[in-house]
């Protein structure tokens, strides 16, 4: 249960260091069409500067168990190279 204690506070701590300074690495945001956040890029824009979103049809919440489709938007992602 420690994980979940101290959730509070490493929530802080990665405030902190996202208000100093943002990644500039392009990240990939991947959602699920029935999973509880409907587009991961938007919720990563604010702690980003280089988003960009995929949404994987048919998925719940374990994305890469339930679809394939993750590992070619992960390929395709790095071949982009943005």
């Amino acid at each position: 249960m420690a994980y979940y204690r101290d959730a509070a506070a490493s929530a802080r701590g990665n405030h902190a260091a996202l208000d100093r300074q943002h990644p500039t690495l392009p990240v990939l945001g991947i959602s699920s069409s029935h999973g509880s956040i409907p587009d991961m890029a938007s919720s990563l824009g604010p702690w980003a500067d280089n988003v960009a979103g995929v949404v994987v049809p048919d998925a719940g919440h374990f994305v890469p168990d339930e679809q394939p489709a993750v590992a070619a938007a992960l390929v395709d992602f790095i071949a982009r190279g943005d």
